[in-house]
């Protein structure tokens, strides 16, 4: 009984992490076109490297490939340190970078949803994640208003800023928490973000 058990476990474990990885594959961008620049750009000039060194190497005195010759003319009349050259340096790095980033995966197009089965991958909207919560809270009795924000790229969890008529609220920021949690489980987020919930009440 005690076997059948830890090996359901395992089993189950190993389904959530199928999925996960499952939805990452299939949900986040590849952005392919800036990946195949960044590689075309890459290759292009570290062929022009290669080409360069292996004439030097062979003690060539002639630039076999077309418009180099000019720049290194052009490099040879400035020094290391010169300002020209420490901005053309910069401008280049930056633009490798830039390019370097852009090929990066994107961010997820939602929120994964957590499955059974670990060969289905499902997702919400961030954004509809966030209007469904702050539904929940409505729900609430006494709540006049409530926004939810959060899952971006600086904010993982998510933040519930909710107000009521009422001149004492007593306990009604966790019922508005306990709101928002079972609305989670139903939706069940395959990675569940913190709640922080923040009441406004009349004060006169």
């Amino acid at each position: 009984m005690a076997e059948t058990l830890v090996k359901e476990l395992i089993e189950e474990a190993q389904g959530r992490r199928l999925a996960r990885r499952l939805a990452v594959r299939e949900l986040r961008p590849r952005r392919a076109f800036a990946g195949l620049a960044a590689a075309l750009l890459v290759t292009a000039f570290a062929g022009v490297a290669a080409i360069e060194l292996l004439a030097g190497a062979l003690g060539s005195a002639v630039h076999p490939v077309p418009g180099v010759a000019p720049v290194v003319e052009a490099l040879r009349r400035h020094a290391w340190n010169d300002p020209d050259v420490l901005a053309a340096s910069g401008a280049l790095a930056a633009l490798g970078a830039a390019f370097m980033a852009a090929a990066l995966p994107g961010r997820l197009r939602g929120v994964p949803l957590a499955g059974a089965d670990p060969r289905l991958a499902g997702v919400i909207g961030r954004a509809a994640l966030r209007r469904t919560l702050a539904a929940a809270a409505l729900e609430v009795p006494g709540i006049e208003r409530a926004r939810v924000r959060g899952l971006g790229i600086f904010r993982r969890g998510l933040l519930v800023r909710a107000a009521t008529h009422y001149r004492n609220p007593a306990n009604l920021a966790d019922l508005v928490h306990d709101a928002v949690d079972a609305r989670l489980d139903r939706i069940e987020p395959m990675h569940r973000p913190p709640v922080d919930v923040r009441l406004g009440w009349r004060k006169d």
